[in-house]
């Protein structure tokens, strides 16, 4: 929900009771708002210095006031003296704490002194970045739980909000009060805080283990050695980000990916999730695992075969994924290029699947086809299983399904239950979840990907992800002038993509409403391409396998291949679905509302479009003769590592011939034959 402040003629004095800053606020001379008389945001924090000279010292200290000075557009979050001092306190406090007696281990905070002159340049550096964004925010136009665009530590700053005691709206920036807004000078805009936001440099690991309330979860993650699997960062030996590559129509260039960031989730219970149950210990925990997992047997916790690990891997992905970022609702890209709202049918579920640390698949959904669920986001959510007294209190077996993840503004504002609270971490997100999360092979494969399973392309590649790539906010990024806003892959960037030839050319195109993908984007590759995706671990079973895609004359000819062996004939994706080796008809022009249409292409190889999508925000793509699904394969997928390859047989090929793959499908054979599946299901 967008949240308004006061009358942009003024600054927005919101005060908490507890804090002592509010005098110095006032003070500050607003009669030149909006005049731009030449102040710059260094030039207005140091008219205000009685506010702002600690921040002063430290954006010196810390290398960026000559930034601030400079032309540009920033948004700068700037603390004030009070703030300053209160958190240098707190923090050389904590780091004191922890080296007494009895403390489990020394939390860095990187402060080491209360006082201003003995914190570190190194530190001032961190703090001066992580208050300044390259881009400009209003508080108007902030929406949602993040700010879209990442602040000069390349981290994401998190939005929550609240009412003070006369219901006047409140802006917390990573729990810091915005206690003055909107100030526009030359080069930005100055938010005035009430705490200095924590510049962590933990992992997220690190960032479990400070929060009290996931003492249980972080114990185990420790006596997994699943922590270790937590701490990359960035991969430095990555260093073409500054290169650009020819486009997809050769007459311009496009860039590489600025960097290689790698990315994490944890999905955890609370202390009293599992105190619920009667956990209150690791023994407890231990022997409940092995209750869930009985086939899980190796005593050894750092073994994937034992009980523990196969629980705590089960909730960790190698995708940084902000709660507003789970599945494709509400996103918003390119000034409004792409809006998610205008691709989807209303009542569209919205749906991702993640590949776990267990090698085996979540589904995170927003069932919004589901009145009882539509503003919630759901872990393993199927709709087969019910419970109409308690619909959060869902089970088969004992195994719970249509977990919550809890919204991170209500876990922030829930100081009882989650005092210190902190989503983000240096290299990943934390998410509450209201139950145990545990993989159970009837329970997926019988229920919660008993379906259509669909897969984004985009998605295989968690790089894409953890690099602002997949839905870009398009920031310090330099596209070409063709306005498709791509980027070229080059070969091993992405781990889950192998590149057989050295002239293919992989590209990702951000989304536009205006095309006929899934997700608005859409995977694309050019040259003599030979190059393989790795398949999603899927419940070992009989699949048929589809790739959904946009057809026209630029299009390719391509060989299939799973597990490198041939999966039929060549495909010429120019062919228009209404040309008659498809077969394709409206269903407004058939007499049983194309059921009869749907089976002769189908024996054909092909389906129409999903139903939940549009194409321009208006057409649904089963009614479009340009968006195809093709059938690759049926196939026995068993456990582990399946390939699917793309090969160029194109014999006229001149390099500028598109191989355009938008999503993936893999669906249960069982699926597909049973009779109880409404027809509407069908073409979702």
């Amino acid at each position: 929900m967008k949240r308004l402040f006061h009358s942009i003629a003024v600054i927005a004095v919101l005060v908490i009771a507890s804090l002592t800053i509010g005098s110095c606020v006032d003070d500050i001379d607003t009669s030149n708002r909006y005049t731009f008389t030449g102040h710059t945001i260094a030039s207005f924090l140091e008219e205000h210095n009685d506010v702002y000279s600690s921040f002063i010292t430290i954006l010196n200290r810390g290398g960026k006031m000559n930034l601030l000075k400079a032309y540009g557009t920033y948004t700068c979050f700037a603390p004030t003296n009070e703030a300053v001092a209160q958190y240098l306190v707190e923090q050389d406090s904590i780091y004191r704490a922890s080296l007494l007696p009895g403390s489990k281990k020394v939390i860095w905070t990187g402060v080491t002194s209360p006082n201003l002159e003995d914190l570190s340049d190194s530190m001032c550096t961190v703090i001066s970045q992580t208050h300044i964004l390259p881009a400009t925010y209003l508080t108007t136009e902030m929406e949602g739980d993040v700010i879209p665009t990442m602040n000069l530590n390349d981290r994401y700053l998190t939005m929550t909000y609240g009412v003070d005691e006369n219901q006047r709206s409140l802006l917390f920036i990573n729990s810091a009060q915005v206690i003055a807004s909107d100030e526009e000078v030359e080069n930005g805009v100055i938010h005035t805080i009430s705490a200095v936001m924590n510049p962590s440099s933990n992992t997220i690991s690190a960032q479990i283990g400070e929060m009290k309330f996931l003492s249980l979860f972080s114990e185990a993650l420790e006596k997994t050695g699943l922590d270790n699997l937590l701490q990359d960062y960035k991969d430095y030996s990555y260093t073409e980000g500054d290169k650009r590559g020819i486009g997809i129509y050769g007459d311009v260039t496009v860039p590489y990916p600025l960097n290689r960031y790698y990315g994490f989730t944890a999905f955890c219970e609370s202390d009293q999730t599992f105190n619920d149950l009667g956990i209150f210990n690791l023994n407890d925990l231990y022997a409940k695992c092995k209750e869930w997992y009985p086939n899980a047997t190796d005593p050894d916790f750092t073994s994937e075969n034992n009980a523990l690990y196969k629980f705590i891997s089960y909730h960790l992905v190698n995708k940084k994924l902000l709660f507003s970022r789970l599945v494709c609702y509400n996103i918003k890209l390119l000034n409004n290029l792409f809006n998610s709202e205008s691709n989807y049918t209303k009542r569209a579920d919205r749906y991702e699947y993640y590949e776990t640390m267990q090698g085996t698949l979540i589904k995170v959904t927003r069932p919004m086809s589901n009145s009882t669920y539509q503003t919630d986001v759901l872990i393993n959510y199927t709709p087969m299983l019910t419970n109409t007294a308690n619909p959060y209190e869902v089970e088969y077996n004992g195994i719970p399904v249509n977990i919550k993840i809890l919204d991170p503004q209500d876990v922030k504002n829930d100081t009882t239950n989650y005092k210190g609270f902190t989503q983000e971490a240096l290299n990943g997100s934390i998410h509450i979840i209201n139950h145990p999360l545990i993989y159970n092979e009837d329970v997926m494969a019988g229920y919660v990907l008993n379906e259509i399973m669909r897969f984004d392309f985009s998605s295989l590649l968690p790089e894409l992800t953890n690099n602002d790539i997949r839905w870009t906010s398009g920031n310090n990024v330099v596209f070409g002038t063709r306005g498709d806003y791509e980027f070229f892959l080059p070969d091993g960037y992405c781990k889950n993509s192998k590149y057989n030839t050295d002239e293919t050319r992989l590209y990702y195109l951000s989304p536009h409403t205006s095309w006929a993908n899934y997700q608005g984007d859409e995977m694309m590759c050019l040259g003599a391409f030979d190059f393989e995706y790795r398949i999603p671990h899927v419940p070992a079973g009989t699949y048929e396998i589809r790739m959904g895609y946009s057809a026209n004359s630029n299009r390719h000819i391509v060989q299939f291949y799973v597990d490198d062996e041939i999966t039929g004939i060549p495909v010429d994706l120019r062919i228009l679905a209404s040309n008659a080796l498809i077969g394709w008809v409206n269903d407004s022009r058939t007499d049983d509302n194309g059921v009869t249409n749907d089976k002769e292409m189908k024996n054909r190889g092909f389906l129409k479009g999903p139903s939940t999508t549009y194409y321009g925000g208006s057409t649904l793509l089963r009614n479009y003769d340009g968006a195809l699904r093709k059938v690759i394969t049926t196939k026995y997928l068993s456990e582990g590592d399946h390939w699917l390859r793309f090969k160029n047989v194109k014999e006229d090929d001149d390099g500028k011939a598109q191989f355009m793959h938008d999503y993936l499908e893999i669906v249960p054979v069982g699926w597909m034959r049973r009779e109880d599946i409404s027809l509407e299901d069908k073409r979702k």
